[in-house]
């Protein structure tokens, strides 16, 4: 029997820094990793929760933060083919982990966003060199890729009897990870447009929420942090942001919003470019369209300026907007061609 190869790998490791896991990198800010299901699902908490608001004042504040950051990022499950897919996504897994499908059956890699900057370093090991990242004890992800995926072994740690299957089977499947480690909310928005654009094509609203690339939206965004309004129970001065469904085509009579994200931009464009702006709505605006002369901040920065006159005077109005016609995209479109008058 051969001798055990000695290395340094093991006393390099210091948890106090957090859980240390073996990865490959693969570029600054991009490592893959397998870990068993059950420590993504502590990573990345269940989607639902961010879209029922009768459980986000029972969350932490961290798990409200995960959930807003999600919330940003991906689709709605709530009401969409998401969450019927899911279900079938859990019976197909299932069948796999039951031997049913022989080796005939695979699922793609999680693509997992987490916004702190992982320390790694690497260690001879007896096959070459270990890589290792250290992930923080308290890390929260959210997932830019393969979200059904995730819901689906929900489904099925929920309800294993259901699927034929047990727990344990759920929660210790090794799957891959594809760690987005340090980069910006604005990046990964673009990695989940990038990646959903050429499969099931999110819906107007969700794929201009993603793009990042598209002067409009990056104003209209810019916007929303730069704006303040009151807040017409508190009468407190709120961001425009919390205000604006950025993953809802359009809004119920129940949701606390005023309008969405595609309403907003559309406000941006006739804004920007006046009465021709109407028919640039619904298509891409590059930085090349900006008037020339004038930078994406120095546009943004005459845009919000007005906004924040509007939005405070008719704040009532959209507070009340299932009784006025402000909130409607066309008649905020008009309000966008008339404040175009006042750009500079």
């Amino acid at each position: 029997m051969s001798e055990a190869v000695s290395g340094t790998f093991a006393t390099h490791v210091q948890v106090g820094k957090g859980q240390p896991i073996r990865v490959m990198p693969v570029r600054d800010h991009l490592s893959f990793a397998t870990i068993s299901w059950a420590h993504l699902s502590r990573i990345v908490p269940d989607p639902r929760r961010a879209e029922d608001p009768k459980a986000l004042p029972y969350l932490s504040v961290a798990e409200r933060e995960q959930a807003e950051i999600r919330n940003e990022i991906q689709r709605m499950i709530q009401g969409t083919k998401k969450r019927e897919n899911a279900k079938d996504y859990a019976r197909y897994i299932a069948d796999g982990l039951r031997g049913m499908r022989g080796e005939a059956w695979a699922t793609p890699p999680f693509a997992l966003w987490i916004s702190e900057e992982l320390e790694h370093f690497s260690a001879d090991g007896p096959f070459g060199t270990d890589h290792i990242a250290y992930l923080p004890f308290d890390a929260s992800g959210v997932l830019m890729d393969a979200e059904t995926q995730h819901l689906a072994h929900i489904h099925l740690a929920e309800s294993p009897a259901t699927y034929g299957i047990t727990r344990d089977q759920v929660n210790s499947r090794v799957v891959c990870a594809e760690i987005y480690h340090g980069i910006s909310l604005a990046s990964a928005r673009q990695i989940f447009h990038d990646r959903n654009l050429l499969g099931v094509i999110p819906n107007k609203n969700v794929a201009l929420n993603s793009d990042s690339n598209d002067a409009a939206t990056s104003i209209t965004f810019g916007l929303m942090g730069r704006v303040t309004v009151p807040n017409a129970l508190t009468d407190e001065a709120v961001p425009l942001k919390s205000l604006v469904s950025t993953n809802k085509r359009q809004l119920k009579v129940s949701d606390p919003e005023w309008l969405t994200l595609s309403t907003l931009r559309s406000f941006t464009v006739t804004t920007l470019f006046g009465r021709p702006g109407f028919e640039k709505t619904s298509g891409a605006v590059t930085v090349d369209d900006l008037p020339s002369g004038y930078g994406k901040e120095e546009v943004e920065s005459a845009i919000a300026r007005v906004a924040e006159v509007m939005f405070r005077h008719f704040a009532e109005q959209f507070y009340n907007r299932t009784e006025t016609v402000i909130a409607a995209p066309a008649v905020l479109a008009a309000l966008g061609g008339v404040a175009h008058r006042c750009m500079p």
